[in-house]
C-alpha cells in the first residue's frame, strides 16, 4: 500500500486483513539490510566471522580484480548526483505520506492499520537514509529489492483488479499509481553500475561501436541492461550494415581471457601441489556451479506450478461459476508469472553455465599446450609392435582437444541437470499421486523396468566409447601422415592408395560409431518414450482397475506432469552416460598431462629459482654421462657416452666423428632431450643464454625476418640484423625476393631451398642474445663457396667473440683456424679430445682432418622428416629464384587468409548434405516427424473426448461436432459403461507414436551416419586429388580442423540439430492452425506475435551466422600452430622460447573463444526476449480460452497448445540460426569439394602397356614450356632434347634455371603450358596420373618416411615379398648399419618388423639409404635422382654408386645434380640456365669447351682438380 491508497481510501479500515502482506513483505526485505548494516557497522572481530568469510571464500568469483594487472585495471565508476537525490527525496515523500495515514488511523483508533502504517513508513524512510548514510556508487542490491518487492505488489493487485467481475476504475486507477513511485526508484536503483571498478581501461560502452579493440560491454553494465542482455545491441546495427569482420567483435572480458585464468591456475597448483586438474576446475567453478544448481532448481520446483495451475483452471471450468473464473484467471496469471520467471533464470544460469564451460575449456587447452611445452620431444619415437604409441602424437593431441576438451567441458555446462533431475522425479511422482493415487505407482514400475535395462546398455556405451575413441585417434593420425608426406605420395603415385588407408580407418570408426547409434537409438527411444508408457500403465490402472473417471482435469494435468517427467527421465540416463564419457575423457587428458617431461633445467617453464643458479658454474659437457633416446621400442637401444667432455667457454670447439658415431645425439643430449641414465648434463639454459641450429632446420610459418629476430628480448636491431645477413650470405637470398625479409616462408620453409633453410636458421642462432651456440652441421647443408663465407664472417667474425661455439661437421680443415677444442665421436662414445694444439702436438690431428675431411652426414636427431636439402655448387649466388617465382608473390604472403563465405549459407550446401544424407532418407524423415507431430495430437484430441465424454452435459460446439466426424473410429460406449475401447484405442495411439518415433530415431542415425561417410570421403578424394601447389599455400593445420572439428559437427551435431528445426517448424505451424481452429479470435492476436518474434530474428541470424563464420576460421591458426610446434620443441626449448609460444597461444584462443562469447551473448539476448514472449502468449492464449467459453477439453488443447506454439516459437529461430551455423561445417568441407584437381589417376582407353616404359625407350622432351600460373613467366622456355634408353644424365645448371622443374614436369606435378615429353613413344599427357608415377621414379632429399615397420615404409602396400625386401636391404647396405644402431643386440634384432617413427628413429644417412631401397624396390625403368645419398658418408656412398650402377645398368637415370664430381662420369650432361638449354654433351667433350657454362661451373668448383683428373681418366678410357 503506498501514497495514493493512504489520501484516497474513505472506509474506516484502511487495509483489510488480506492486504497485510503488501506491508510486510517489503519490510521484510529491510529487516534483513537492517541485519546486514549491523553486522558491517559493528566490524565484528575475524574469528567470530570465520565461518562466514569462509563461505564467502569459497563462492567468490574465480578471478577478482586483484588477479589483473593492476597496469591493465580501468577506471573507477562515478557517483551520479542526480539519481541519489531522487533516491533521497521520493522514499522521504513516501514515508511521510504513510506517517500522516498513521497520525490519521490513529485518530480514528484504527490501531491495527495504523501499526501497519508506522512499519511502512519506517520502512521508506529508512530507505531514504541509507542512501544519505551511504550514497550507492554501485547497484544497491537490498533497495533494489525493497522497491522491486513493492512494484510486485502493486502490480499483481493491479491485474487481479483488472480480471475482477465488478470491474472499478478508481481502484485500477489506485493500482496504477501504486505502480509509480516504486516503480520509478526501481528503475533508478538498477540503472547504477553493477561493478565499481572496471577490469579494463578498453571496456565498451553502451554507445560505443563494437571494435576488437575494446573488450566485451559486459563488464560496464547496470542491473538492467544485465538483466535484459541490451548491452549487445550495438553489435545488431553494425551486422545489419555490412558483413562483421573480426574488427567489428569485442575482445574477451578479462575475467574470461585465457591468460589471467590459466595464471591463477599455476598459482593455485603451487599451492596445492597435490590437487588434481579435475578438482581445481571444480574449485574455480563452484560460485557459477552453485548458482546453477540454485536456478536449475527453482525452475524443477516452481515448473510444476503450471501444470498445478492448469489442473485448478480446468477445474474452474468445469465447475461455471463467478468465483471460479477469478480462480482461472488468478491461476492464469500465476503460470505468467511462472514462465517470466523461467525466462529470467534461463538468461542468469545461460551466462554462468557458459562462463564455466569457456573457463574449463580454455584451462584444458591451455593445460595440453604447456604440458606439450614441457614433455619429451616424442617425434622420434617409433610406435609399438602393435603399431601404436603410448605417447600422444599430433593426431591424438588434436582429438584430446578438439574432442576430449569438449567433452569434459560439457559436463560443466549441463553440470546442474543431473543432481536436479532426481527432484523433478520426486515431484512430478508425488504430485501424480496425489492426482491419480496408487495408479501412479504403475509409471514408477515403468521407469524402474526402463532403468533396469538401461544398465547393460551403459556399460557397453562407455566400452564403445572407448573403442570409438581410440579409432578416431588412429584415424588422424593415418590423414596427418598423408598430408604431411602428401608430395612424396604423389611422386610416386600413392596419393590414392594411402586415402584408401585412411578410408580404412574411417569405416573402422565408423563401424564403432555404429554400434554407438545402436545404444543410443535404443536409450533414446526408451527414455522418449517412457512418458506415453507411464500414462498408458497408469490410466489403465485409475481407470481399469480402480474404477475411477479420467476426468478432463486430471488427464491433462496428469499429461503435464508426465510431460514433466520426461525431462528428467531423459536427461537422466543421458547425463549420466556424458559424465561417464566425460571420465573416459578425462582419464585421456590426465594421461596425456602425466607422460615423461624434460628434466627441469631443460625447460624454462619448469626451472624455479634454485635451478636458475646451477648454470653460474658456466661450465658445458658431461661429467660421466650416459645417455638414452626415449624409445617404445627395446631394438632402439642407441647409448650415447659414459662421455666425459667439457666445452671451452667463450671457444669453438668442432665435434666430428663418422656416421651413426652420436654427433646429432651429442647436442640433442646437452639440451635435454635425451634420457640422462647416468652421470651429469652441464648445460645453463635460463636466461636465454643457449640458440639451438639443427641439421634439419625448423622454421616457422611466417616471414623471414621474424624467424631471424625469433622473439629475441633486444627486438628488431638494424645493425645487428644487417651484419648477421651478411655473415649468414643471405643478403642475395633476399634481393632474389621481390618482399625481400618479409617473404613469408610456408610450412616446413617450402618457400626456401634446403641450403637457404639452414642459412635461415643459422642466423637466427647468431642474431639472438645466447652466449652458448649449438650448430648442427650447418655447412653440410651449402656449397664450398657458401661454407667459406660462413667460416668467414660468421664464425670468424666479430658475431662470435666471446660465445661458446659448439659446432658439429665435417670441414675439418676448413673449420680448424676457428676452432680451439676438438672432439671426435665414435659408436657414442669420444674417441679424442682436446685443444687443438694437444691433439696436433700428439700427432693426432693430421690423421683425423685425412679421415674425416670429407661431406658427409650424420644421423638426423628424432626431429622431422624433412631432411637438408644441399645448395647448388653450380651457383655464384645463393639465393633461389625458380622457388621465389613459384612460391612468394610480390607481397611475400604465401599462405592466403582462409576463405569465409558471407550471407546466408548456399543452397548448395544443403543440397549436398541431401544428397549425401539420401534423398529418400531425408523425405522419409519429414514423413515421419509429420506422423509422430500427428499423433501427438490425436493423442491430446482423444484424451479430451475421453474426459468429457465422462459429463453429464455435453458441453461440446459444433466444432467438436466436425472434429469428431473427422477422427470418429466408430461408436464407443461411455467410459462409465465400458472403459476398454477406449484404453484400446488409447494403447493403439501410444504404440503407433513408439513405432513411429524408434523409426525416425533409427532413420536419423542413418542419414547421419551416410552423410558422414559420403562427405568425408568426397573430400578425402578431392585434397588427395589436389594438386601440389594447393599444399604449399594451405597450411596442415587448417586441412586438419576440416577432418576434426567440421567432420566431428556432422557426426554429431548437424543431424540433431537439422531434425529440431524440422520438428520447431511443424510444432510452430500445428500448434497455431489447433489454436486458430479452437479459438479463431486469437488470430490477429498471435499474428501479432508471430511478427513481433519474426521481427526480433533477423538481427540475431545476421550476427550470429558472421560470428560463428569468425569462430570457424579463428580456430584453425591454433592447431596449425601446434603442428608447428610440436615439430619444434627442441628448438623452442632450446631457445628458451616456451613462454613466448604459451603466450601466442593465449592470443590465439582468446581469439577463437571471444567469437564463442559474443555468439552466445546475442544468443541469450534473443531467448529472453523469445521466453518473455511465449510467457505472453501462454497468458493470452489462456485468457481467450476462458473468454470463449470452449468446452473445458478444447479449452485444455488450446493451453497445452499454447505452451507448445510458445516454445516452438522460441526454438524455431534459435534452432534454425543453429543449423544454419552448423551447415557452416558442411560449407568449409563443400570449399574443399572445389579445390583444383590434377589430371585424372587412370585413363581406361589410354592405359599403358604392363612393360612401359621399357628398357629400349627414349624420353623426349620437345619444344616444353612450363608456367607455375598462367599469369608468371615461364619457368622451362621451349626446351628440348632426346635420352637414349639405359642413359645416364646429370642435370646441373644455376639456381633458378629450372632443374626441379624439369624433373616435377616430367612427373606432371607441373602440367606444362606448350609442348610434349614423350616416354617410350607415349605422350605422357595422355596417360593417367597413377600410371605415369607408377612407372617413374623419384628419389629427393625430403626423405618421407611413416610410422610402422621397416617393411611397411619399403613396401606400403605388400607388393614384393620378404625375399626381395631382404635382399634390397642387402645390396643398399642398410643391414650393417641398422646392426649397429644396436650393437649389444643379437643379429636377428634387424628384422622387417623393426618399428619406423614418421619422424627421427633412424639417423638422416638411415632415411636416405631406406628410400632409396624403397625406390629400387620398385624396379621402374626411370628413375629420377635428387641428391638421393648427400647425408651419406662419402666410403658408403661410394658402395650405393656401385649399387646404383649395377642395380639401375638397365635404367634411364636422370641426376639433379649441386655437386658437380657426383655426375662428372656420366653418360651426359644437361646444362639449363634460365629455363633453356644451353649445352647436352658428354662431360669430356663439355669442359674441353674454353667458354662453355659447364666448364665454367667446375673451374669454380672446389672439386675442380678432381674434376679435372676425372675427365682425364674417362678420356683415357
Amino acid at each position: 500500500m503506498n501514497i495514493s491508497e493512504a489520501v484516497v481510501t474513505e472506509t474506516p479500515l484502511l487495509i483489510s486483513q488480506n492486504q497485510g502482506w503488501k506491508i510486510t513483505a517489503p519490510a521484510l526485505v529491510i529487516v534483513l539490510s537492517v541485519l546486514y548494516d549491523a553486522v558491517c557497522f559493528l566490524n565484528l572481530p575475524k574469528i567470530r566471522l570465520a565461518p562466514w568469510l569462509a563461505f564467502r571464500a569459497a563462492y567468490r568469483n574465480f578471478l577478482t580484480i586483484e588477479d589483473i594487472d593492476p597496469n591493465e585495471v580501468g577506471e573507477r565508476a562515478r557517483y551520479s548526483t542526480w539519481k541519489i537525490r531522487i533516491l533521497v527525496l521520493l522514499p522521504l515523500l513516501q514515508s511521510a505520506a504513510f506517517l500522516a495515514g498513521f497520525i490519521y488511523a490513529e485518530a480514528i483508533q484504527d490501531y491495527e492499520s495504523a501499526s501497519r502504517f508506522s512499519i511502512a513508513c519506517i520502512t521508506w524512510g529508512y530507505a531514504a537514509v541509507r542512501v544519505v548514510m551511504k550514497p550507492p556508487l554501485t547497484t544497491p542490491y537490498f533497495l533494489v529489492a525493497f522497491f522491486g518487492v513493492n512494484v510486485l505488489v502493486a502490480f499483481v493487485n493491479l491485474l487481479l483488479d483488472t480480471v475482477s467481475p465488478k470491474l472499478d476504475v478508481a481502484e485500477l486507477i489506485v493500482d496504477s499509481v501504486d505502480c509509480f513511485v516504486p516503480g520509478v526508484l526501481f528503475y533508478i536503483t538498477g540503472s547504477l553500475p553493477m561493478e565499481a571498478l572496471l577490469p579494463a581501461d578498453n571496456v565498451a560502452c553502451p554507445t560505443d561501436a563494437p571494435s576488437s579493440a575494446l573488450t566485451s560491454p559486459e563488464d560496464r553494465v547496470s542491473l538492467w541492461s544485465w538483466c535484459t542482455f541490451s548491452f549487445v545491441e550495438p553489435i545488431f546495427g553494425v551486422a545489419m550494415k555490412h558483413r562483421l569482420d573480426d574488427v567489428d567483435v569485442w575482445r574477451l572480458s578479462p575475467y574470461f581471457q585465457h591468460k589471467n585464468l590459466f595464471e591463477k591456475y599455476l598459482r593455485y597448483q603451487k599451492e596445492h601441489p597435490t590437487h588434481s586438474l579435475l578438482r581445481f576446475l571444480l574449485v574455480s567453478n563452484t560460485l557459477d556451479l552453485s548458482l546453477d544448481i540454485v536456478l536449475e532448481l527453482w525452475v524443477a520446483v516452481v515448473g510444476f506450478v503450471p501444470p498445478y495451475a492448469l489442473q485448478q483452471i480446468l477445474s474452474a471450468l468445469s465447475n461455471p461459476s463467478p468465483e471460479a473464473n477469478r480462480t482461472a484467471f488468478t491461476f492464469a496469471l500465476v503460470t505468467f508469472l511462472a514462465h517470466l520467471s523461467f525466462a529470467q533464470t534461463a538468461l542468469f544460469q545461460t551466462w554462468h553455465t557458459r562462463r564455466t564451460y569457456e573457463r574449463t575449456r580454455g584451462q584444458l587447452f591451455c593445460a595440453l599446450h604447456y604440458k606439450a611445452l614441457k614433455r619429451l620431444d616424442v617425434s622420434g619415437i617409433a610406435a609399438s609392435a602393435d603399431g601404436t604409441s603410448e605417447s600422444a602424437d599430433l593426431g591424438k593431441v588434436v582429438n584430446l582437444m578438439q574432442g576430449d576438451a569438449y567433452a569434459v567441458s560439457q559436463r560443466f555446462w549441463d553440470f546442474s541437470k543431473i543432481f536436479v533431475a532426481p527432484v523433478r522425479l520426486v515431484i512430478a511422482l508425488t504430485f501424480l499421486y496425489s492426482v491419480l493415487g496408487w495408479s501412479a505407482f504403475a509409471g514408477i514400475i515403468v521407469v524402474l523396468l526402463a532403468y533396469a535395462v538401461n544398465y547393460p546398455l551403459a556399460k557397453y556405451s562407455i566400452f564403445v566409447t572407448r573403442a570409438s575413441w581410440a579409432a578416431k585417434d588412429t584415424r588422424m593420425n593415418v590423414v596427418n601422415e598423408l598430408f604431411q608426406n602428401v608430395r612424396f605420395l604423389k611422386f610416386y603415385g600413392w596419393e590414392n592408395l594411402w586415402a584408401r588407408k585412411v578410408k580404412d580407418s574411417r569405416e573402422t570408426e565408423l563401424k564403432w560409431r555404429v554400434k554407438a547409434n545402436v545404444v543410443s537409438t535404443a536409450i533414446v527411444f526408451i527414455w522418449t518414450w517412457i512418458p506415453s508408457a507411464t500414462m498408458l500403465s497408469a490410466f489403465l490402472c485409475y481407470t481399469l482397475l480402480a474404477g475411477q473417471r479420467l476426468t478432463v482435469s486430471k488427464a491433462f494435468t496428469s499429461m503435464a506432469l508426465f510431460s514433466q517427467l520426461q525431462e528428467p527421465m531423459m536427461s537422466l540416463p543421458g547425463q549420466l552416460f556424458a559424465f561417464l564419457h566425460a571420465y573416459v575423457s578425462m582419464q585421456r587428458i590426465e594421461t596425456f598431462l602425466s607422460e615423461p617431461e624434460v628434466p627441469e633445467w631443460a625447460s624454462s617453464l619448469k626451472r624455479t629459482v634454485s635451478h636458475e643458479g646451477i648454470g653460474t658454474c658456466q661450465e658445458i659437457g658431461f661429467d660421466d654421462a650416459v645417455l638414452q633416446w626415449y624409445s617404445n621400442s627395446e631394438s632402439e637401444r642407441f647409448q650415447l657416452g659414459p662421455l666425459r667432455i667439457k666445452f671451452p667457454v667463450g671457444k669453438l670447439t668442432l665435434v666430428t666423428g663418422p656416421t651413426g658415431a652420436g654427433k646429432s645425439a651429442l647436442l640433442t643430449a646437452l639440451l635435454g632431450e635425451m634420457k640422462c641414465v647416468s652421470g651429469v648434463v652441464q648445460m645453463d639454459k635460463s636466461d636465454h643464454h643457449v640458440a639451438y641450429c639443427a641439421q634439419n632446420p625448423w622454421l616457422e610459418h611466417a616471414t623471414i625476418r621474424e624467424n631471424i629476430i625469433f622473439g629475441a628480448r633486444h627486438g628488431f636491431d638494424e645493425e645487428r640484423y644487417r651484419t648477421v645477413l651478411h655473415a649468414c650470405a643471405l643478403l642475395r637470398d633476399l634481393d632474389v625476393f621481390e618482399a625481400g625479409d618479409m617473404t613469408e616462408i610456408g610450412e616446413k620453409g617450402i618457400t626456401l631451398s634446403g641450403g637457404q633453410r639452414a642459412r635461415v636458421a643459422l642466423a637466427r642462432a647468431m642474431y639472438s642474445e645466447a652466449s652458448c651456440i649449438v650448430l648442427d652441421d650447418p655447412l653440410a647443408a651449402v656449397d664450398m663457396h657458401t661454407a667459406q663465407h660462413l667460416v668467414e664472417h660468421c664464425l670468424l667474425g666479430r658475431l662470435t667473440e666471446g660465445r661458446t661455439i659448439i659446432l658439429v661437421t665435417h670441414h675439418v680443415a676448413l673449420c680448424l683456424r676457428a676452432a680451439s677444442h676438438f672432439v671426435e665421436l665414435s659408436a657414442g662414445q669420444a674417441l679424442h679430445q682436446g685443444t687443438i694444439q694437444e691433439l696436433q702436438d700428439k700427432g693426432l690431428l693430421q690423421s683425423i682432418v685425412e679421415h674425416e675431411d670429407v661431406p658427409k652426414e650424420d644421423e638426423a636427431p628424432s626431429e622431422t622428416s624433412t631432411q637438408t636439402v644441399v645448395d647448388n655448387e653450380a651457383d655464384d649466388r645463393s639465393g633461389s629464384e625458380e622457388r621465389a617465382r613459384k612460391a612468394a608473390p610480390p607481397s611475400g604472403k604465401l599462405v592466403e587468409a582462409e576463405a569465409r563465405a558471407e550471407g546466408r549459407v548456399a543452397a548448395r550446401t544443403y543440397i549436398t548434405y541431401i544428397r549425401s544424407s539420401g534423398i529418400f532418407a531425408c523425405f522419409l524423415t519429414f514423413l515421419l516427424m509429420l506422423l509422430i507431430r500427428g499423433i501427438t495430437v490425436a493423442d491430446q484430441v482423444f484424451i479430451a473426448k475421453w474426459g468429457e465424454a465422462y459429463e453429464p452435459v455435453r458441453l461440446m460446439v459444433d466444432r467438436l461436432v466436425a472434429a469428431r466426424s473427422r477422427l470418429s473410429i466408430g461408436p464407443l460406449p461411455p467410459p462409465d459403461v465400458d472403459v476398454k475401447p477406449w484404453l484400446t484405442i488409447y494403447l493403439l495411439i501410444s504404440v503407433a507414436g513408439a513405432l513411429t518415433l524408434c523409426s525416425y530415431i533409427a532413420l536419423g542415425y542413418y542419414a547421419s551416419l551416410q552423410a558422414s561417410r559420403t562427405l568425408f570421403v568426397s573430400m578425402l578424394d578431392r585434397l588427395a586429388r589436389a594438386p601440389a601447389r594447393f599444399f604449399d599455400v594451405t597450411p596442415i593445420g587448417r586441412i586438419l580442423n576440416r577432418f576434426t572439428a567440421d567432420i566431428n559437427t556432422v557426426d554429431n551435431a548437424l543431424q540433431n540439430s537439422l531434425r529440431a528445426a524440422f520438428s520447431g517448424v511443424l510444432n510452430f505451424l500445428v500448434s497455431f492452425f489447433v489454436i486458430i481452429a479452437v479459438v479463431p479470435a486469437f488470430g490477429p492476436f498471435a499474428v501479432v506475435i508471430a511478427w513481433l518474434y519474426i521481427r526480433l530474428a533477423p538481427p540475431f541470424v545476421q550476427a550470429s551466422r558472421d560470428i560463428r563464420r569468425l569462430e570457424s576460421i579463428s580456430l584453425s591458426p591454433a592447431f596449425a600452430g601446434f603442428d608447428e610446434l610440436l615439430r619444434g620443441l627442441p628448438h623452442v626449448r632450446a631457445f628458451a622460447m616456451e613462454q613466448r609460444y604459451q603466450e601466442k597461444f593465449y592470443q590465439k584462443v582468446d581469439k577463437f573463444q571471444g567469437f564463442d562469447h559474443v555468439y552466445w551473448l546475442v544468443s541469450s539476448w534473443l531467448r529472453w526476449r523469445y521466453d518473455c514472449l511465449g510467457s505472453v502468449v501462454v497468458f493470452m492464449t489462456t485468457l481467450f480460452a476462458l473468454w470463449s467459453n470452449i468446452s473445458d477439453g478444447f479449452a485444455a488443447l488450446v493451453i497445452v497448445q499454447a505452451g507448445v506454439f510458445a516454445e516452438a516459437s522460441r526454438v524455431l529461430v534459435r534452432v534454425a540460426a543453429q543449423v544454419e551455423l552448423n551447415f557452416n561445417s558442411v560449407e568449409r568441407i563443400v570449399e574443399y569439394l572445389d579445390v583444383p584437381q590434377e589430371a585424372p589417376a587412370v585413363i581406361e582407353e589410354k592405359t599403358p602397356p604392363a612393360y612401359w616404359p621399357s628398357t629400349n625407350g627414349r624420353l623426349i622432351v620437345d619444344n616444353l614450356v612450363v608456367r607455375y600460373a598462367p599469369d608468371l613467366p615461364a619457368v622451362l622456355s621451349d626446351i628440348s632434347f632426346v635420352i637414349e634408353p639405359s642413359e645416364k644424365i646429370g642435370v646441373v645448371g644455376r639456381t633458378g634455371s629450372g632443374k626441379s622443374t624439369l624433373a616435377l614436369s616430367l612427373l606432371r606435378m607441373v602440367e606444362p603450358s606448350m609442348g610434349r615429353i614423350i616416354v617410350d613413344d607415349i605422350d605422357v599427357s595422355t596417360i593417367g596420373l597413377d600410371d605415369l608415377r607408377s612407372r617413374i621414379t623419384m628419389v629427393s632429399q625430403d626423405v618421407s618416411l611413416f610410422s610402422g615397420t621397416l617393411r611397411s615404409n619399403l613396401d606400403p602396400f605388400e607388393e614384393h615379398t620378404d625375399e626381395e625386401c631382404w635382399d634390397v636391404l642387402e645390396r643398399c647396405h642398410l643391414l650393417p648399419l641398422l646392426k649397429k644402431s644396436d650393437p649389444s643386440g643379437p643379429s636377428s634384432s634387424v628384422n622387417l618388423d623393426m618399428p619406423i617413427s614418421q619422424g627421427g628413429s633412424l639417423s638422416a644417412g638411415e632415411r636416405q639409404l631406406v628410400a632409396l631401397a624403397r625406390a629400387i624396390l620398385r624396379k621402374t625403368s626411370i628413375i629420377i635422382l635428387d641428391e638421393a645419398t648427400s647425408q651419406i658418408d662419402s666410403q658408403l656412398d661410394d658402395q650405393i654408386q656401385k649399387t646404383i650402377r649395377e642395380e639401375l645398368a638397365s635404367a634411364m637415370v636422370i641426376t639433379i645434380a649441386h655437386r658437380l664430381k657426383t655426375i662428372i662420369d656420366y653418360d651426359r650432361i644437361l646444362v639449363l640456365d634460365k629455363g633453356r638449354v644451353v649445352e647436352f654433351d658428354q662431360p669430356r667433350r663439355l669442359l674441353r669447351k674454353p667458354d662453355g657454362v659447364f666448364r665454367g661451373m667446375c673451374r669454380r668448383s672446389v672439386d675442380w682438380p678432381m674434376l679435372e683428373v676425372a675427365t682425364v681418366r674417362a678420356e683415357g678410357q
